[in-house]
């Protein structure tokens, strides 16, 4: 008999503790995909520009401290790395002068280079 009762409780609570883990994950997606939806619209833009051999606009960099700001430094880690290395990537290849507004890429590589970085950052602001 308390056997019985002994498994149901212990089934109930591991039933409550799963579902709680299940609904913190499903918060922490749906956290990161609202802080990191403009940035992904803004990049969608930007990469497009970029395949058609463009360089508009830069990323903004409060774009990327609104994301640090909203999810923490540990789980925008990825995106923060992605996001400076896009930013190097466009200090080593667009013209001087005006790095982000109407620039040149110097040298055809360049281009392969912007894209590449753009769509790695790209990727690591996909909704999850």
């Amino acid at each position: 008999m308390i056997d019985v009762v002994l498994s149901g409780l212990v089934t109930g609570l591991i039933g409550l503790v799963a579902g709680n883990q299940m609904a913190l994950g499903r918060d922490r997606r749906k956290e990161f995909n609202e802080a990191t939806e403009p940035l992904r619209d803004k990049l969608r833009g930007h990469i497009q520009s970029l395949e058609r051999r463009v360089v508009v606009s830069a990323l903004p960099e409060n774009d990327l401290s609104v994301i640090v700001r909203k999810l923490g430094e540990r789980r925008s880690a990825a995106i923060v790395t992605h996001f400076n290395r896009y930013t190097a990537t466009v200090k080593k290849n667009v013209s001087p002068g005006s790095p982000f507004h109407a620039g040149v890429v110097t040298s055809p590589r360049g281009w392969d280079e912007l894209i590449s970085d753009a769509q790695k950052l790209y990727e690591a602001v996909q909704p999850k």
